[in-house]
């Protein structure tokens, strides 16, 4: 099932034909780990044809955590894990469309038209992609959303796109190397020196790339913001031209809260206080720990730990706050027995600690009440604080 090439255009005009329609909508009520079930889908399409409507279909069921009509849509299995959930899209949109209105919009690299949904929300886009199955896959799913008249279509190579009179670009470059999933931008299609060649044609733009790639080595002037969605990195965005606000910013979908580096540091390390405060992963992985601290006018526990504590309840973006109830040395043993007197229902979180979360959550978990266990190296020591959420 996992063939790159499953979906052809003979492929996909078959699953938007008549016979195709019919048979999703029958691999809909089919549970294909039964041969049998297979067998009754084979009995109307050719093997072919069987696998395709198999794969869209299993596409489609993952694809409603990010798309809301994603069972009417259309995907191939790389198209779909790459393309930008309609939560990340629509905030990208937003901000591009806040500045410059309707005017038309390049979405470069634009692939099965994540992207192109909401930037045609409220304006005209040009979607470019090389490969036609996944610009006719964009035009379908900009039909889904009836957005497709506010659209052009471009199958081609990024560098042959007329750009002319365009105001913003979007541009998803390919972020796969033999097969793999790459961070390094040296390894991005189209590369480094098409982006150059861009920005100086259109300044405003936002380059989405990979959570995971190693910002501080990014060639490009403008805003580095890390979005998170339920604690999550989903993308890391280079804003640039007027759209830049920022050096760095760190925001979360979820709580809708963010922190930049315009705002002062503070790096005071003290002792465990009555609250302990966890960063939101776009927080801690820009490094903007500092300004969280200075926000809450919280404290270190130790040089490069990255929970923070207070004796004072506040409130501080991207920083959840959890109530200290008890403190020991980490000892599985000792947790054990404490969890066994004290029956709650357990959630580990490491932080610097190498543990098999699920096994030692599972193992300490003795009752219905919600305690969190935070195992934190401080210098060489490691500890374990018993905690309680807060909200």
């Amino acid at each position: 099932m996992a063939n790159q090439n499953i979906f052809t255009n003979e492929i996909l005009d078959y699953l938007i034909s008549e016979k195709g329609t019919l048979a999703l909508k029958l691999a809909g009520e089919l549970d294909f780990s039964k041969v049998s079930d297979v067998a009754k889908l084979r009995k109307i399409c050719t093997a072919e044809q069987a696998r395709a409507v198999i794969e869209l279909s299993e596409l489609r069921q993952r694809a409603k955590d990010k798309f809301r009509l994603a069972e009417q849509m259309f995907f191939d299995r790389i198209g779909y894990e790459q393309a930008s959930g309609e939560d990340v899209a629509e905030y990208k949109a937003k901000r591009i469309r806040d500045k410059i209105g309707g005017y038309e919009v390049a979405d470069l690299c634009c692939g099965i038209g994540g992207d192109t949904i909401t930037l045609a929300d409220k304006g005209n886009v040009i979607a470019c992609d090389f490969s036609s199955v996944r610009i006719r896959m964009a035009e379908l799913n900009l039909s889904v959303y009836g957005r497709a008249e506010r659209c052009r279509f471009a199958c081609c190579d990024v560098n042959d796109l007329n750009l002319d009179g365009i105001k913003a670009f979007h541009i998803d470059p390919d972020r796969r190397s033999e097969r793999k999933r790459v961070v390094s931008i040296e390894k991005i299609r189209p590369g480094v020196e098409f982006i150059d060649k861009l920005l100086k044609i259109i300044p405003d733009g936002a380059i989405k790339l990979s959570p995971a790639c190693d910002y501080n080595q990014l060639p490009w002037k403008g805003e580095i913001e890390l979005v998170s969605v339920y604690g999550r990195c989903k993308q890391l965005i280079v804003w640039t031209g007027q759209f830049a606000q920022a050096n760095k910013r760190a925001r979360s979908l979820t709580s809708g809260e963010t922190i930049s580096d315009d705002v002062p540091v503070r790096y005071n390390v003290g002792q465990m206080g009555t609250y302990l405060y966890d960063p939101d992963a776009s927080c801690s992985r820009l490094n903007l720990l500092g300004q969280a601290a200075y926000l809450g006018n919280l404290d270190f526990l130790s040089p490069g730990q990255i929970v923070l504590s207070s004796d004072a309840l506040v409130k501080v973006p991207l920083m959840r706050a959890y109530k200290v109830i008890d403190v020991m040395p980490y000892r599985e043993d000792k947790l054990l027995k404490y969890f066994r007197s004290n029956r709650a229902r357990v959630t580990v979180k490491p932080r610097g600690v190498d543990v098999n979360v699920d096994r030692l959550s599972k193992r300490l978990s003795f009752g219905e009440d919600e305690r969190y266990l935070f195992l934190l190296r401080l210098d060489k020591k490691i500890i374990a604080v018993i905690t309680e959420r807060i909200g």
